[in-house]
């Protein structure tokens, strides 16, 4: 196996904390599934828990408030606390959400537990991975890193969402019950994730984690606030998290408007899930090779120009096939972009001691988008139906893009010219000695 990894560039601290980094991407992989399964499910689970396009909204809102305040504190927590403690107990609290929602819940209760997946998929957990794969692997192998952890995370998602398919499908079949059906996929993440929990417990090793991390402390979070490299991520974070959540979007046009089947979009969704692995794992070695700046700025044009032409598909059967190419095209480079985002700390210089606190601030940032665009998104669907509702949303996604395109401009001219100061600061020091030679 190791030589296998040392032939694809995988050697080094990357090749020696390979296996521990596959294990923090599947657990990546399985503890969203449940606060986000509902999209793969969109119709079947408004039927069933008798819901609204914006009551829908609404929980993707809560998710996002939860998120915000759990990650501004969770990054300092995952630079001073076991990274296995902090996994172990954040997928038990996911799946312990799954089943309490098993439970006979109204609308209210429902907000409880999205309440509850709020902070258990987000807090330290999500900080503590990205500080932790930084950690395990050199500076010149960061892309292929986060690439290899993106790409497993989909990988992990796309195996387990396939089999939830197959146990609606069978119940909805089988029991011609589809309440019953939609049960049966979320015990199946609540197992899937408290099963992760007791892996971890066993697998993961804070010693092989090389965190240098001893004590919880706020120390580093003045520091990590005044750095502008951090802001400029995490304005380029919020655009990506906007689109990351738009995504889920494209299949109700493709079935609702387009009139594809449902069965062309269930599989639209589980594409979704495999199609983006090619994108994080080329992302990561395009990064190393070429810089993330320069890679992230072609997939912004990419994904700017997919969108315009999607936009100018004419509507009906004719487009399906042309909007799912668009799709699969848009979806690719936008993981080579969602993934090399990480990478972006190692390039912008970002301190390895303060990863987690950065990367809760980030996180942060990301999940300003779970507060208003899944409403956003079903109360512009809701006031104006059709056609009509679903090309507003996208027009408003196309400005989002266009906004990622010109930070990754600003981002450059930032790289420039620090390392032009950089490059002074060395000239003066230069002279400064030359005085006592």
């Amino acid at each position: 196996m190791s030589s296998f990894l040392r032939k694809i560039g995988i050697k080094g601290k990357l090749g020696d904390n390979f296996g521990a980094i596959i294990i923090l991407a599947l657990s990546g992989s399985v503890i969203f599934g449940l606060p986000f399964f509902r999209f793969d499910y969109y119709d079947a689970y408004i039927s069933t828990y008798h819901l609204t396009n914006t009551q829908m909204g609404v929980f993707g809102t809560v998710i996002g408030v939860f998120g915000i305040v759990s990650y501004l504190f969770g990054g300092v927590v995952a630079d001073g606390m076991s990274v296995r403690k902090v996994i172990v107990v954040s997928l038990a609290g996911t799946g312990i959400g799954g089943l309490l929602h098993l439970l006979p819940l109204g609308f209210k209760g429902l907000l409880c537990v999205y309440a509850l997946w709020g902070v258990s998929t987000t807090f330290a957990f999500w900080p503590a991975c990205v500080k932790a794969v930084r950690v395990m692997s050199d500076k010149d192998s960061q892309g292929k890193a986060y690439g290899f952890f993106e790409g497993a995370q989909n990988i992990g998602g796309a195996v387990a969402a396939l089999a939830a398919v197959a146990l609606f499908n069978w119940g909805a079949s089988r029991m011609a019950n589809e309440v019953l059906a939609m049960k049966y996929v979320i015990l199946f993440y609540a197992f899937v994730n408290i099963a992760m929990s007791i892996v971890a417990l066993f697998v993961v090793k804070d010693d092989s984690m090389m965190l240098s991390g001893a004590r919880v402390s706020f120390k580093g979070l003045v520091k990590v606030i005044k750095n502008p490299a951090v802001w400029i991520i995490c304005l380029v974070s919020f655009c990506n998290h906007v689109f990351c959540l738009s995504i889920y979007y494209y299949i109700p046009y493709v079935t609702d408007i387009l009139g594809a089947s449902v069965a062309f979009g269930a599989m639209l969704g589980v594409f979704r899930k495999f199609g983006s692995i090619g994108g994080n794992i080329a992302g990561g070695y395009l990064a190393d090779r070429f810089g993330t700046a320069r890679l992230m700025l072609l997939a912004f044009i990419v994904m700017l120009g997919g969108q315009v032409l999607l936009l100018l598909t004419p509507v009906g059967k004719a487009g399906i096939i042309i909007v799912a190419v668009l799709f699969v095209t848009i979806l690719v480079f936008f993981h080579m972009n969602y993934a090399m985002a990480w990478t972006m700390m190692s390039e912008g210089a970002v301190p390895v001691e303060y990863s987690g606190t950065a990367a809760g601030l980030i996180c942060m940032a990301g999940a300003v988008p779970e507060t208003f665009v899944s409403i956003l998104a079903g109360n512009i669907i809701d006031t104006h139906p059709g056609e009509s509702g679903f090309r507003y949303f996208f027009y408003f996604l196309t400005a989002v893009i266009a906004a990622g395109f010109v930070l990754i401009l600003i981002w450059r001219n930032y790289l420039k010219r620090a390392r032009i100061d950089k490059s002074k600061f060395d000239e003066k020091a230069m002279e400064d000695l030359k005085q006592y030679v």
